[in-house]
């Protein structure tokens, strides 16, 4: 049984290394091409009245949306008592472990308070993370409607109902399991926070976003006088009179010119949380019954980012090397939290 796992892991590995070293090497020839030819690549591929790459821009990112929920409601079924929570922390870090004696008055005490608040805690953050699926998604369809959104306080009481019940329908699954979706949910958390990150050093660039330009030439602008590309009815024939005086290569830092609404167009945020798809892997491998559907997993979470990465620059949202680095980020930080997570798990950490 251990030589079969060996072998599966080892191939694995190969499956995942291989395509690695293919995908950083187009990345490589694709950052070249776009250095030269960003903006020629946007002018012929700008279609901005596609009706799919409207809907992929509005709801590319529900697999980010998506992973808040299921996480919290994972750690508030799996989560641990204070000693037990001592004794996994104590394996990473080593001066702290669990209390000797569990049976005094004092350990009882700060025992039940540690239960009650790691209990509201997840749930509150898994009320928070079912809100930012269906909120996003509501918001989207309410706008493509005319509707005006709903108030928070109705997200707030839909999320809570929805969380409850999600919690009281998995509340008897294996306890084994539910390590195994720990570990993966603890991973999410971590590449979560790191695409958090990347997207908030979006602004720090400047780069003008292409259809902000052509939203300004064209007098789509908003109530403050500045470009309004996001929301505006654009179409191609607008190119012919635009003015790309404000682009940028990835290596300067842009000018909006305080006209310029959005000039955070380097990397793709869209692109970059895309690849949360690619958990789905480990997720299969982690899972007898489903670890066949790990190559696939991986292919079809390729396939998505690519999909999103071209969609992007159909919308004039992102140039070529924004979705090409933004991609080379998310695969990237998603390889080192597979790793830390695989070291944890295989150390008994967790998992």
């Amino acid at each position: 049984m251990d030589l079969k796992k060996r072998l599966n892991e080892e191939k694995s590995f190969k499956r995942v290394f291989i395509a690695s070293i293919v995908f950083y090497a187009v990345a490589f020839v694709l950052m070249i091409v776009g250095t030269f030819l960003d903006l020629q690549i946007d002018k012929a591929v700008f279609y901005p009245e596609s009706i799919l790459v409207k809907g992929i821009e509005q709801f590319s990112q529900f697999v980010y949306w998506g992973m808040w929920g299921p996480i919290f409601t994972v750690l508030i079924l799996s989560r641990h008592d204070l000693n037990e929570s001592l004794e996994i922390t104590g394996k990473v870090i080593p001066f702290i472990g669990p209390v000797d004696n569990t049976q005094t008055k004092a350990y009882k005490v700060c025992n039940t308070i540690f239960n009650i608040f790691t209990a509201i805690l997840f749930y509150v953050l898994s009320v928070i993370g079912w809100k930012k699926l269906v909120e996003n998604v509501l918001k989207n369809i309410l706008a493509d409607l005319d509707i005006a959104d709903m108030p928070q306080w109705f997200y707030f009481i839909v999320c809570a109902v929805l969380s409850a019940v999600v919690i009281l329908a998995c509340r008897k699954i294996d306890k084994a399991k539910l390590r195994k979706l720990e570990a993966l949910a603890l991973a999410g958390i971590l590449l979560g926070i790191c695409y958090k990150l990347v997207e908030e050093c979006k602004d720090i660039t400047g780069r003008v976003r292409f259809r902000e330009m052509v939203a300004y030439s064209n007098g789509k602008v908003d109530e403050s006088g500045m470009s309004n590309g996001q929301k505006a009815d654009l179409e191609r024939e607008m190119l012919k009179y635009t003015n790309y005086g404000q682009y940028a290569p990835w290596y300067k830092k842009g000018n909006d010119m305080m006209i310029y609404k959005h000039s955070n167009s380097f990397p793709s945020g869209h692109t970059a949380y895309c690849c949360t798809m690619f958990l789905t892997y480990p997720l299969c491998l982690a899972f007898e019954k489903l670890k066949k559907f790990a190559p696939f997993m991986f292919a079809f979470s390729a396939a998505y980012v690519i999909l999103v990465a071209v969609s992007r620059l159909v919308a004039g949202a992102h140039y070529l090397t924004d979705v090409v680095v933004a991609a080379v980020i998310g695969y990237t930080l998603f390889l080192i939290v597979h790793k830390i997570y695989t070291i944890f798990t295989k150390k008994g950490i967790i998992g």
